[in-house]
């Protein structure tokens, strides 16, 4: 066991020092931004967490969408209801 350590303790004492990584180019700048600025244009959506009723059951469960899906569900309930009703309602949007 104290060979082993002693073995272990002696190779990493005679590995040389790890490179310091280059330094960036200058060409390389604008692309490091570029990349910077689009994704700060493009927010992440955000995710929405919230107890939903289940029939049959004093519990509910989680359900967690992001902002997105909740405006598309929301968009397809209007229009099955629109559906629904005939053509007296008219659209929302």
């Amino acid at each position: 066991m104290l060979l082993v350590a002693l073995a272990v303790s002696f190779s990493l004492q005679q590995t040389p020092p790890a490179a310091p990584p280059p330094a960036p180019s200058r060409d390389s700048a604008p692309a490091v931004t570029e990349i910077a600025a689009e994704n700060r244009a493009a927010p992440a959506p955000t995710q929405v967490c919230r107890m939903e009723p289940v029939t049959g059951s004093r519990f509910g469960r989680r359900v967690c969408r992001s902002t997105v899906q909740t405006d598309e569900e929301r968009a397809e309930s209007r229009e099955m209801l629109r559906r629904m009703q005939g053509s007296r309602v008219p659209p929302v949007g």
